[in-house]
């Protein structure tokens, strides 16, 4: 008698997994955008050597490899601020502050003066969430007075922009200046 396999592999996945070529590929890839990644902190750093930065990676955030770029790393849970950089498996790249609310009086007005027409917020509760698609984020430039209230009554704001990959030798070169911009922004706060 035949048995049924309930988990049988479809010819995609056979081919997969019968081939080296893709964990190969997958890990040179992974290992350059890493490096990418640590260049990146450090251009960073160059300004502020007092504070450390830290990638993170991992294999399943919503099934999809990631690495992640924090400046200056996270230290606990009340940081005042963290620069992220995202890299997530065929997803755009993106560039997000992470800032207390409390850092500053004017903040919300001041970040929405300083930013263009393509940056988005979350409205949204999860502060970790990073899925752009989704509605738990908002242009900045369409957020209603009320949203902003609700937005100043939080911890954090959390802001984005997101950056087609273009260039396979720099693919994080917009982050430097959403950095820089944002940087400049929060000094002057």
């Amino acid at each position: 008698m035949e048995q049924k396999w309930a988990n049988k592999l479809n010819i995609d996945e056979f081919n997969l997994i019968t081939d080296t070529w893709y964990p190969i590929l997958k890990k040179g890839a992974i290992e350059k955008i890493k490096a990418q990644l640590g260049l990146l902190g450090a251009q960073m750093q160059e300004n502020q050597p007092h504070l450390a930065y830290k990638i993170s990676a991992g294999e399943n955030y919503k099934n999809l490899p990631y690495l992640v770029l924090d400046f200056p790393k996270i230290g606990g849970k009340d940081f005042p601020f963290v620069f992220r950089t995202l890299f997530w498996w065929g997803k755009p790249i993106s560039c997000q502050l992470l800032v207390r609310t409390k850092f500053s009086e004017n903040l919300i007005e001041d970040i929405i003066a300083g930013s263009n027409q393509n940056t988005q917020v979350l409205i949204g509760e999860n502060l970790w969430e990073n899925d752009f698609s989704s509605h738990s984020f908002k242009k900045l430039f369409d957020l209603t007075q009320t949203e902003i209230s609700t937005l100043k009554s939080r911890d954090y704001l959390k802001i984005v922009q997101v950056f087609e990959m273009i260039k396979s030798d720099n693919l994080f070169e917009e982050a430097i200046g959403f950095y820089i911009n944002y940087k400049n922004l929060l000094l002057t706060s």
